[in-house]
């Protein structure tokens, strides 16, 4: 079943086609979750929150891009929110303009498999991993990073730097 068909027997409320959608996807839209989170249960719960999202706004795709690009654009920003609702709740680094050392490593000598460097990212301050996902491996700029933590441009500049320099500090290591 191609994608169109997927979606459209999904539509109908064929619970085969649904569970087909979940087990397709979920493992690629896991990874995108896991990079925003500290924790296996946390990214799981995303995951679900942003499948319920993808069942409920389903008839709002279009076909203009592929349905994973879309689907994983839904996990980014409930990443985005479960980010913004936890930082309400607990406290974090400010991002604001704070003291951190200037690390230059040029290529660390440490080579880690993609599992390691996700566990690395994981234990990442919760603020420089959000800033490092959305802009080196979301691909969002500045601009709209600060957009969708109301923060400035300039602060997600500085946080990406930090970031860069932690994980650059903890792969020395």
């Amino acid at each position: 079943m191609d994608e169109k068909e997927l979606v459209e027997a999904c539509l109908q409320n064929n619970r085969n086609a649904q569970r087909d959608l979940y087990n397709r996807f979920s493992p690629l839209l896991l990874g995108v979750c896991l990079r925003y989170t500290n924790s296996q249960e946390e990214g799981e719960d995303i995951l679900i929150e942003g499948f319920t999202k993808i069942f409920s706004h389903l008839n709002e795709f279009r076909f203009d891009c592929s349905l994973f690009n879309w689907m994983k654009r839904i996990m980014v920003n409930t990443a985005i929110s479960h980010y913004r609702s936890n930082c309400k709740k607990q406290d974090d680094l400010s991002l604001e303009e704070g003291h951190i050392r200037e690390v230059s490593v040029e290529s660390p000598d440490a080579k880690l498999n993609e599992k390691d460097l996700l566990a690395v990212i994981q234990k990442m301050p919760k603020t420089y991993q959000v800033i490092f996902n959305l802009f080196v491996v979301e691909g969002f700029s500045h601009k709209e990073i600060g957009e969708m933590l109301n923060i400035q441009e300039s602060t997600s500049r500085s946080q990406l730097v930090r970031a860069k320099n932690w994980l650059k500090e903890k792969l020395k290591d």
